[in-house]
């Protein structure tokens, strides 16, 4: 996927199909968040247990169906101290489905607080 260093592919169940046999748009959010741990990686630690999501975009392009896997691109789009965003693009075959775009927040869960990007996710965000 052009642009994108990572992908991370999501088959189509038929479960993530609507009334009209298009992948239900809730579900995208689903793929996104798998596409996210796919690209978190496994450090041995809880993906997120030191970042929260804060917010999640998406803008639909055309409707999926069952068939192909869905290819998720994401990529680190802006680092700031406490936040940072992660730019993402689905394709099913040739055609554009979605693009999105998440704010992830550095978060101590046991004081309910946010804090400053963990050193580990500084990292991934500039390799």
């Amino acid at each position: 996927m052009e642009g994108f260093a990572f992908v991370h592919r999501e088959p189509v169940r038929f479960n993530d199909l609507d009334g009209m046999g298009h992948i239900n748009n809730a579900i995208f959010s689903t793929y996104l968040e798998q596409a996210r741990l796919a690209w978190f990686g496994d450090d041995g630690r809880m993906p997120q247990e030191d970042v929260i999501l804060a917010r999640l975009e998406i803008d639909f392009r055309a409707p999926g169906a069952l068939g192909p896997d869905v290819e998720i691109g994401v990529r680190p789009s802006r680092m700031g101290t406490k936040s940072f965003e992660l730019e993402y693009e689905l394709r099913q075959g040739d055609t554009l489905v979605a693009q999105a775009r998440s704010v992830l927040v550095g978060y101590d869960y046991v004081r309910g607080e946010s804090i400053e990007i963990p050193e580990r996710w500084r990292r991934r965000l500039s390799g």
